[in-house]
């Protein structure tokens, strides 16, 4: 229930869960179609046309504004705060404490232009187009940086662990589009010239990319032809993903009567050679199918190979 000074606690609870997630390093993500989550994108926050839930809360977009590590969301986030401080004394004093606690500089210019303009639609437009401008030459700028590394990885002049870190930071901070982030993650992994050794890395930060990037990564691998720098990458995906089961089944209980293992159990016990995960030789062992009682075809174009189920992918990703 929101009060008459424009505060509500939910928005006290939103603002503190967006607090939480940029103390974890988790991204601020928005419900798309389809109820998908979609990373938010500074285009959110300064699109009038959106509603954002809770990030239309102004305590919400407080906390972005002075919170969030790169000046693009921080600013949208200052400016759709803007209509609120408007309109309410209380929310015109806290957008006053934003414009002094951001980090940014160009966020608090841009607020105290508001206020010393009193909020007027000739201010609005002046600093959305300042920020939308903004946008583009950070992300420019971004993906510069990355060209370069990638140049840089080619030439050998970088290592591959130093390049897989700085493109997940750059990617992330860079406030990328989310097709673009895609885009450039599937020509890393499809490329030839890239070291497999790159693409090993890129599967082990897997739980750092975005949803629809790491499913597109998952997806890549899985239905990709099985030669021999292939086999290893779908081998590695596999390791990961039952590393990542066992991490998460529940530790059993004291004197509890072992049950009969069902078909995911004997799915999820599979075993796979590390040796193999990393490219040092093929898996000996072959995973069991889903249904023991059904007859194997001869050459099965995923499990042979290491890969796994569209049903196992969505236990894992969603």
């Amino acid at each position: 229930m929101r009060s008459n000074l424009g505060i509500s606690y939910d928005g006290l609870k939103y603002a503190l869960n967006i607090k939480e997630s940029y103390l974890s390093g988790e991204p601020l993500t928005v419900t798309g179609a389809a109820k998908q989550q979609r990373l938010l994108m500074p285009e959110h926050l300064l699109s009038n046309d959106l509603a954002l839930m809770q990030y239309d809360d102004p305590l919400a977009l407080a906390v972005i504004a002075t919170k969030d590590p790169e000046s693009p969301m921080a600013l949208a986030a200052a400016i759709r705060m803007g209509p609120h401080a408007k309109c309410k004394e209380l929310i015109t004093g806290v957008f006053e404490v934003v414009s002094d606690a951001t980090k940014h500089e160009l966020v608090a210019d841009c607020a105290k232009l508001l206020s010393k303009n009193a909020f007027s639609p000739e201010a609005f437009h002046l600093v959305r187009t300042r920020a939308s401008n903004h946008v583009v030459e950070i992300r420019e700028a971004y993906r510069r940086a990355m060209a370069e590394n990638l140049r840089a990885l080619l030439d050998g002049k970088m290592a591959a662990r130093e390049f897989v870190e700085e493109f997940i930071e750059l990617a992330s901070n860079g406030n990328l589009r989310i097709d673009i982030y895609r885009r450039l993650v599937m020509k890393l992994m499809r490329s030839d010239a890239v070291r497999p050794s790159v693409k090993f890395m890129l599967l082990e930060r897997l739980d750092r990319f975005p949803q629809m990037v790491k499913l597109q990564i998952v997806n890549e691998v899985n239905s990709a032809p099985d030669t021999p720098e292939y086999q290893t990458l779908k081998q590695e995906l596999r390791w990961i993903y039952e590393t990542k089961q066992k991490q998460q089944a529940p530790a059993p209980a004291i004197n509890a009567k072992p049950s009969q293992p069902s078909t995911t159990d004997i799915l999820g016990r599979s075993q796979l050679d590390f040796g193999a995960a990393a490219g040092m030789h093929r898996r000996n062992s072959i995973i069991k199918p889903a249904e023991p009682t059904l007859k194997r075809n001869a050459n099965p174009p995923i499990m042979s190979s290491g890969g796994f189920s569209s049903r196992e992918l969505s236990s894992w990703l969603n």
